[in-house]
């Protein structure tokens, strides 16, 4: 079975009801928390990353000015976008459907908004970049300094959430594994897994320590336009590609098994990348952690059913 097939598994399953209910009671409180640390940490944060920006020659800060800039108006289009629609027809369109269909609704509208003021800012890429960098040109370096400096905080306690989103899914996943299996598999017991909880945690803690020291390496990157994203990218998904992996295989995998699936490098590298990309969509990013395990669960499963 192929990686196409997991993932429209993957997909219909983040659609249905159960996950979602579950992703935003998970990610709305732990969102609010650090909106609440940004606040309080605001100032002292934004002094440092004002710091780095000062270390940036102006012409690579305005150059890559545009290209963040852009990233944050396509943020912020999604979210007023859902939010005008939602407002104006979600009465018209929603009315009468049941509360999965509803929910799942809510989600394809905001990968829909997604995936189209993203097509809308690659056509218009030249005009929108010419622009923005005419305009940061015309204000001082101090300006463009701050306005740089507050999105670095942004990205800053941005990743602190995801980090922390993780952790709290990480540690309650056995339920979400067992959800699984009943949607998929009926009433199926769980095999006792030989893989130490202690060795799970400390390749967990692991890859989260690599996790910050790879953030601060990629610093002098995040200030060259496409490769910043790329760079965000692949740290994002090294973060889940390991860890996420042992953290599903401790509660269904003997550590055979692991070490055998372990050596399908490709599997693993793909299905982190796919999960690390929907970081960059607002709300959706809340599935993220829910996203790769449930890859790696109907790989797993998969895997064991054709060994059996």
């Amino acid at each position: 079975m192929k990686i196409n097939t997991f993932l429209i598994k993957t997909v219909r399953d983040m659609l249905s009801l159960d996950t979602i209910k579950l992703a935003l009671l998970t990610g709305v409180p732990l969102l609010f928390l650090w909106i609440g640390l940004g606040w309080l940490f605001w100032d002292p944060v934004v002094a440092l990353t004002t710091k780095i920006i000062t270390w940036i020659p102006f012409s690579i800060v305005r150059a890559n000015g545009a290209f963040i800039i852009t990233f944050f108006i396509w943020f912020v289009a999604v979210l007023v976008s859902y939010a005008i629609f939602i407002g104006l027809f979600s009465g018209f369109l929603l009315g009468g459907k049941k509360e999965s269909r509803f929910e799942a609704i809510n989600f394809t509208l905001v990968f829909i908004f997604s995936i189209f003021w993203a097509v809308v800012i690659l056509l218009e890429w030249p005009t929108i970049n010419h622009e923005i960098q005419r305009f940061l040109t015309i204000l001082p370096f101090d300006t463009v300094a701050k306005g740089m400096a507050w999105l670095l905080a942004f990205y800053l306690f941005y990743n602190l959430f995801l980090v922390s989103e993780y952790l709290v899914i990480f540690a309650f996943r056995e339920p979400f594994i067992k959800a699984m299996m009943e949607r998929h598999l009926g009433d199926m017991e769980l095999a006792k897994s030989d893989i130490s909880q202690t060795a799970t945690y400390a390749k967990l803690y692991w890859n989260i320590f690599w996790f910050f020291v790879a953030s601060i390496l990629i610093v002098p990157i995040l200030f060259i336009p496409v490769a910043n994203f790329l760079a965000v990218w692949f740290v994002w998904a090294w973060l889940y590609k390991e860890s996420a992996f042992m953290g599903v295989c401790s509660i269904l995998c003997t550590k055979e098994l692991y070490e055998k699936m372990r050596e399908h490098k490709a599997y693993l590298i793909s299905a982190s990348l796919m999960a690390a990309m929907l970081n960059f969509i607002p709300i959706i990013s809340f599935f993220t952690p829910f996203f790769v395990m449930d890859l790696y669960f109907h790989w797993i499963m998969e895997s064991k059913a054709s060994e059996a």
